[in-house]
């Protein structure tokens, strides 16, 4: 008997009527490109035994890209623009005054928020909303000097983050921030403006490890590793010319008791005493010679001094002139600039930026007014209710003997229904 399922070169199946529903997944799961796994393909030789045989197909790439142009296209994405890290932004949150560090003339969320601290239940951001964000300053480094932008970038992150967790090492500043409400504390911690201002003026006086706004932070790094190992080799030294030092006064004991034991009697010990006495007098004179030759090796150092720090120059532009008086000094090396580069946002941009920005204020201070006005209509509703509770409390309130109240006042009679008491139908 023929089989009821066959496969032509092509890859096409022609399947019988009788296993139709067996191998139409299969013929579906082909034509539709479901290719990259094994397919099932049911056949027969005979009406009784079936068997199944896996074709396996090229891999399938989207749209049609080898993966070799899929190769290129990432090594491309993961290069980057040339003048990446040449700028670096600084965004400040208009209500809170949080402060995000960027890369890009674009707050991107999956990026900022990784900046992002928990400060406080319902204190710490979860979402960044670009109609609260204004730009407050831009970064500008030399051409083609991406990888010290980099490096400043790294470092202004890190210490932000230093702020916001490392607030409570000691001093007036963390027992007054101590003595807070957990929901002060956390705006406090959130407001870095200052701080982060701070920070970009001693990151851009070459402060940090391995900062390389330096520009010869390879040679200083270099001097200090010399430095170190010239002073092991020194305390290397040092601790053997002692360990040589005792060895030799051993000896010198070791020869005089042997002499004791041999019998000098008195000229023996005699001898002892005048050795140890020149022992006493050598340590004393070479202490003073250490201490002369560590003061001549100070003062004629083959290595000279730390060499002095050149520093890239930088230009920083502010939103706000008055922004850049947080930090208590500037290095030499930033040229300071009023106004935020055209290339990245016209005056129409930021004037459109600043009045959405003060209009959502100006909502915001709406929202907080009619908030107020609730609350204080809730509280005197629930004074006027405790008051009134108050007055009924007081009608009812005991009045002490001899005073004229309406407890004092005899009660009249109840009027006779006409109707018996109970007592008077039981006989009592």
């Amino acid at each position: 008997m023929s089989s009821l399922c066959s496969v032509s070169r092509s890859g096409m199946v022609t399947a019988r009527p009788l296993l139709a529903m067996v191998t139409r997944p299969a013929t579906l799961s082909l034509v539709r490109g479901n290719v990259g796994r094994p397919t099932a393909v049911v056949s027969s030789s005979t009406a009784t035994t079936l068997r199944l045989e896996f074709l396996r197909t090229k891999t399938y790439h989207p749209r049609g890209i080898s993966k070799k142009k899929l190769d290129e296209m990432q090594t491309l994405v993961n290069a980057g623009p040339k003048n990446f890290g040449e700028k670096i932004y600084l965004w400040n949150h208009i209500q809170a005054n949080y402060v995000l560090w960027s890369t890009t003339k674009e707050l991107r969320s999956n990026k900022a928020l990784r900046q992002v601290q928990f400060t406080g239940k319902k204190n710490t951001l979860l979402k960044i909303r670009k109609d609260y964000w204004r730009p407050m300053a831009t970064v500008q480094f030399p051409l083609g000097e991406g990888e010290v932008g980099l490096s400043v970038y790294q470092k202004l992150v890190e210490l932000k983050k230093r702020h916001e967790l490392e607030w409570d090492d000691g001093g007036e500043e963390a027992q007054r921030l101590l003595n807070l409400t957990k929901v002060l504390r956390g705006r406090e911690l959130n407001d870095q403006k200052g701080n982060s201002v701070a920070d970009l003026a001693f990151v851009l006086g070459g402060g940090g490890k391995g900062n390389k706004v330096v520009k010869n932070h390879e040679e200083i790094k270099k001097w200090r590793v010399r430095m170190l190992k010239m002073e092991e080799e020194q305390g290397e030294k040092r601790q053997e010319e002692e360990l040589d030092e005792e060895e030799r006064k051993r000896k010198e004991r070791e020869e005089v008791v042997n002499e004791e034991v041999r019998g000098e009697g008195v000229e023996a010990k005699e001898q002892v005493k005048e050795v140890e006495a020149k022992e006493e007098g050598k340590e004393e004179e070479a202490k003073e010679e250490k201490e002369e030759e560590e003061d001549e090796v100070e003062e004629s150092r083959p290595l000279g001094e730390e060499p002095a720090k050149e520093l890239h120059k930088v230009r920083v532009f502010w939103a706000n002139e008055l922004d850049h008086h947080f930090a208590e000094s500037w290095p030499d090396n930033v040229e300071h600039v009023l106004g935020l580069p055209k290339e990245d946002w016209t005056l129409q941009d930021l004037d459109k930026l600043i009045a959405n920005q003060e209009r959502l204020v100006e909502l915001h201070a709406d929202l907080r007014a009619k908030k107020l006005a609730e609350r204080e209509k809730k509280a005197d509703k629930k004074a006027r209710f405790a008051a009134k509770k108050a007055g009924e409390e007081q009608r009812f309130a005991p009045t002490p003997e001899g005073e004229i109240g309406w407890k004092s006042r005899p009660r009249a009679p109840k009027p006779f229904t006409g109707k018996a008491p109970k007592w008077a139908k039981e006989g009592l």
